[in-house]
């Protein structure tokens, strides 16, 4: 087989030619001893790490000759396309703070322990937040709301909590990937302008059978680790406290069911979220006597339950706007690192040294995915995972004449899945925020995240589900097919 299409290295930009690959690599370098220091080492937050990235990245593009403007414009770009989901992420944490102190959250872990069997728990689980994602397509709104609540009925079942996040995880993604409302699958098709529902259609052939294992799993671990039934005296514990600090009503559930109601009728999320909001700070504030006082300060600083018992107050203490400030601040920092290393062409200058390794469709396939992998341990971000990559390695895809849904397939299973297994990300940052379980405790037991992109190797390989565009048409787009 022939080898995969070279990218011309003169390509430059107002007259500058490609950095060259040392030069390119070096902000890499450098991200990357600063996050083994910061995060091995020293045990500090890696914002800083990647702060030193970006900089680096500026003046090495700068001494080459890309100007300042230049510069700039590659990391607010980058910013820019993603202000929604930061938006949201805030939305989020208002949420879960509200949703715990109204009593919803608590009221769905009381009848959880009511009626779930330990042994079929972690399966459960893993299908409700699928579907909870699907109607929501939201991750991370999943994982803030009905993960929190899961979170503490497996405890309260004697289910150890890396593997209920584990669960959470894998089902919250399952349905983010293959929800059209999914902000993260949204931009991935329209990075490469893929039809949206080509990319769904396309990425089940490796996220249904990731799943079919993860349900398997799941199930031999729920009988290995629950027994015969339920532990009774630590659900007994739990239903107590519940009942001691929130008054439960079966009008609890309308904030939920009408926040998937509005995602049924295609309300975009930002909107859905608030209503749901708006519905918990009222349900707060008559089912449970607070006061506006308290209802604002939940808003900003999240929920604080004080009470005798710790464990009680460390499951329901959490939320509020300030809760995603450390994941925001990652993101944002992650997104320049990112826009500037793409705008000054270093990681094109990357892929060209990269080019002469792609030997056949497998091996270009298996370079995006730890492409996509490389960059969230260095970027920290999942969208740059997704953006970044598809960028490099579009022009090799059409020179094979694979349809560029395979591209978009790779950098899904590659990108956005395993965002959540590197701690550091801000994905799993928002995860152990949400969830109170590290990324180095669930990352086993996260099954779909990573059993996908084997999948897609797989497939990539054995050329499977590896469809290219007609012979006659080496650009068509998939729109048209």
């Amino acid at each position: 087989m022939k080898s995969i299409k070279k990218i011309d290295p003169k390509n430059n930009i107002n007259g500058i030619p490609t950095p060259p690959l040392w030069l390119s690599l070096l902000p890499l370098l450098v991200t990357g001893l600063a996050l083994g220091l910061s995060v091995f080492i020293f045990n500090v937050q890696p914002h800083f790490s990647l702060v030193l990235g970006a900089i680096t990245a500026g003046i090495s593009a700068y001494i080459f000759g890309y100007s300042w403007e230049t510069i700039k414009a590659g990391f607010k770009n980058s910013i820019n396309r993603t202000t929604p989901s930061l938006l949201i992420l805030l939305i989020i944490g208002m949420l879960i703070g509200i949703w715990i102190a109204s009593g919803i959250v608590p009221a769905i872990m009381y009848y959880g322990f009511k009626f779930l069997v330990a042994r079929w728990f972690l399966p459960i689980i893993l299908l409700v937040c699928s579907v909870m994602a699907l109607i929501t397509g939201s991750s991370w709104s999943t994982i803030g709301t009905i993960g929190v609540a899961s979170i503490g009925i497996g405890d309260g079942l004697g289910i150890p909590a890396a593997m209920t996040a584990g669960a959470i995880v894998s089902g919250s993604f399952f349905g983010d990937k293959i929800s059209p409302m999914s902000d993260s699958t949204n931009l991935t098709s329209s990075v490469l302008g893929v039809n949206l529902y080509e990319h769904i259609k396309h990425m089940q052939y490796s996220t249904i059978p990731a799943l079919i294992v993860s349900l398997i799993a799941f199930t031999i671990m729920g009988f290995m680790v629950a027994g015969d039934g339920v532990v009774d005296g630590d659900v007994s514990h739990y239903l107590q406290g519940i009942k001691e600090n929130f008054n439960l009503s079966i009008w609890l559930f309308i904030p939920p069911i009408a926040v998937i109601i509005l995602i049924l009728m295609k309300v975009p999320a930002i909107p859905s979220l608030l209503a749901g909001l708006i519905l918990g700070g009222g349900a707060f504030v008559v089912l449970q006597d607070g006061s506006f006082k308290v209802l604002f300060e939940t808003i900003h600083t999240g929920f604080v339950l004080d009470t005798e018992d710790s464990s009680i107050n460390e499951l329901f203490s959490r939320g509020g706007m300030e809760s995603m400030y450390n994941v925001i601040a990652l993101a944002l920092v992650s997104l320049a690192f990112g826009g500037i290393m793409n705008s000054t062409k270093m990681l094109h200058s990357i892929f060209m040294g990269m080019s002469r390794f792609l030997k056949s469709i497998g091996t270009l396939n298996l370079s995006v995915i730890l492409t996509s992998f490389f960059v969230n341990i260095f970027g920290a971000n999942q969208y740059l995972a997704v953006i970044l990559p598809g960028q490099m390695f579009e022009e090799s895809y059409r020179g094979e004449r694979l349809k560029l849904k395979n591209l978009t397939r790779a950098l899904e299973s590659g990108g956005t899945l395993t965002a959540s297994l590197i701690p550091w990300n801000s994905s799993a940052v928002f995860i152990y925020t949400a969830l109170g379980v590290s990324a180095a405790a669930y990352a086993p037991f996260a099954i779909l995240c990573w059993f996908t992109a084997l999948v897609e190797i797989f497939f990539g390989y054995t050329k499977i589900t590896m469809y290219k565009l007609p012979q006659y048409d080496i650009r068509e787009d998939d729109e048209c097919n």
